[in-house]
């Protein structure tokens, strides 16, 4: 294998182990975590399952850099399911997951539902300034998110509380 291909290689295991250590400090300061998402994970898995016929090159440094880069990208698709309310950041979730901060949010929409088996959800949607939306799914009580996110986020941001019948 060519020089340009084991270059590429250590750029790629860099720049995921570093999206791992930032994915890390943000994750380690939220409060109230939100439900898991899945999806990411799953999308590792297949990736995974395809890149691992890589690992037969014969050439043992570039196999170990594919095995450095499916072992971090299978850490980053875990840490994508991650998500909540972070003392100083709303954590999204996903493989490309951002940090908003609580000035940059229009509007928050708290929606309280109860699963068919019983259990009590609370569906929060984060509307930004630039109106994109982000949902996040908590299993705590509604006062106790209320609560939180009065204390994060300034006072002109309205939040709302929306019911749906069932």
């Amino acid at each position: 294998m060519s020089d340009w291909w084991l270059i590429l290689m250590i750029i790629m295991d860099a720049l995921l182990l570093i999206g791992c250590i930032v994915s890390i400090f943000w994750q380690a300061q939220i409060v109230l975590r939100a439900h898991y998402n899945y999806w990411p994970f799953l999308l590792g898995l297949m990736v995974i399952g395809w890149g691992w016929t890589g690992t037969g090159i014969a050439d043992v440094r570039v196999r170990w850099l594919i095995v450095l880069f499916l072992a971090s990208f299978l850490l980053n698709c875990i840490q994508a399911g991650v998500g909540g309310i972070g003392d100083k950041r709303l954590v999204n979730n996903g493989f490309i997951s951002s940090v908003i901060r609580y000035d940059r949010l229009a509007g928050i929409t708290l929606v309280p539902v109860t699963l068919p088996n019983g259990k009590d959800r609370v569906v929060a949607i984060f509307i930004t300034t630039t109106q994109r939306r982000i949902q996040l799914t908590f299993s705590q009580a509604l006062p106790t998110i209320q609560e939180e996110l009065r204390k994060l986020v300034p006072g002109s941001t309205p939040i709302e509380i929306q019911n749906i019948e069932q």
